[in-house]
């Protein structure tokens, strides 16, 4: 673990910067050692962009920017101890989902956005009570990956998926009567989430901001789960119900050529690249009910620690960070979606066939709660599909065992 300790440098930096008023702006070598310092701390992958953009920052704002690399949720799990102490980074990135919890918790500063450069999406996603807590900086958001030697386009329909599934050049090669002609891992929430929400089902009510209302075991949420649970036992080999080793059996299927198409992140590009499949990607088929799959919306944003002593040069760096250039730059160093709408526009222009796949079904996506309370929802729909589609619950059955100790989860966590 990287310590954020402060030396000597920094004592002078403040001792300075009291001189330096007295000497009304002279440029004298004085003057030089008011510039004041900044940390940022980012996971390696991102240490070369934040040291090739930050020279014009500090230049313009007489300020040094201390780059350090760690972890990100590290980071942020030591934020509680380390601001304190006087070690914690005045800048981070975090994952939207831990956004709002950090905020509520006072380990975060409020932020101000810059007018124009982001979609209601992106808001949400960093918004908690009307405050916004982080500056979005990433978007991502699952889409549909196709082998282009076995189909020759996209799928647009569940109605296309079903008929590929009938296609016995996709039977499974252990039980002809199971097919792999499309896979996706809905043993995991956050894939199944959009199919359920797209039947009408929802995390919490009020557009995901009263955790007192859960909505997936409603009517849709039941249609939806029915229809998943379906493939799980019409279609797929009993393998699929497993909440693990499902994931690596059906990338094995996928790069090795004997499924069609697959629904995942665009995390899982360079595994399929790797492996040489000749991949195309696509947003994800529209439902049967004619609704659009709404997966989840989430990525990272920069965020600024409550107990920084620079907080406007902090908030200052993060609009630098964020604005059009850069971010386009981002796009370009890191290959990773940026979140300001207008370097999107360069992406779409410019970019591959997943980051406009990204773009396109981010628009349609539910961007994910930052209530606390979220994690809860996790926990308690970590086998909603699994009791179904292994037969041991209903549907309606699995749904309702799975809101109850959700809501019973919240009532005992979260009293306020």
């Amino acid at each position: 673990m990287n310590k954020y300790v402060k030396n000597a440098g920094v004592v002078a930096a403040v001792l300075g910067a009291t001189f330096s008023l007295a000497a009304c702006g002279n440029k004298s070598s004085d003057s030089a050692s008011a510039k004041k310092t900044i940390t940022i701390s980012v996971d390696k992958g991102y240490k070369n962009y934040i040291n090739d953009i930050k020279g014009k920052f500090e230049k313009d704002n007489n300020v040094k920017v201390v780059v350090k690399t760690k972890d990100a949720l590290s980071t942020l799990d030591a934020l509680k101890l380390d601001g304190p102490a006087g070690k914690a980074p005045d800048v981070m990135m975090a994952p939207f989902d831990r956004v709002g919890v950090l905020g509520k918790q006072g380990q975060l500063a409020n932020v101000k956005l810059v007018s124009g450069r982001y979609d209601s999406n992106a808001k949400k996603l960093v918004t908690l009570n009307g405050k916004q807590y982080g500056e979005p900086a990433v978007i991502e958001t699952l889409v549909a990956y196709y082998n282009k030697d076995l189909i020759s386009q996209a799928p647009k329909t569940f109605k296309d998926l079903e008929a590929i599934s009938k296609d016995s050049k996709y039977a499974y090669a252990n039980d002809k009567t199971k097919n792999v002609g499309f896979l996706c891992q809905w043993t995991n929430f956050y894939n199944a989430y959009g199919l359920i929400k797209g039947y009408g089902g929802y995390v919490f009510g009020s557009n995901n901001t009263n955790p007192k209302k859960i909505g997936l075991n409603n009517a849709g949420a039941v249609e939806g789960l029915t229809y998943i649970t379906n493939w799980f036992t019409k279609v797929w080999p009993k393998g699929m119900q497993s909440t693990t080793s499902n994931e690596n059996f059906i990338t094995d299927q996928f790069t090795s050529g004997k499924t069609a198409v697959v629904i995942d992140g665009p995390w899982m590009a360079a595994t399929y690249k790797k492996a040489k499949v000749n991949y195309g990607v696509s947003t994800i088929p529209t439902l049967d009910n004619g609704k659009k799959y709404q997966a989840f919306g989430g990525g990272k944003a920069w965020v600024i620690s409550k107990y920084t002593k620079n907080k406007a040069l902090s908030q200052k760096f993060i609009d630098y960070l964020t604005n059009d250039k850069n971010q386009e730059k981002f796009y370009k160093d890191i290959q990773e979606i940026p979140a300001n709408s207008n370097a999107r526009k360069y992406v779409v222009k410019h970019g591959t066939e997943l980051s406009k796949a990204v773009i396109n079904q981010f628009e349609d996506a539910e961007p994910m709660p930052n209530l606390p309370e979220m994690a809860e929802v996790w926990t308690g729909a970590e086998n909603l599909v699994v009791n179904a589609a292994s037969g041991k619950q209903t549907p309606k059955q699995a749904a309702d065992a799975a809101v109850k100790q959700i809501k019973q989860s919240i009532e005992q966590k979260y009293k306020d």
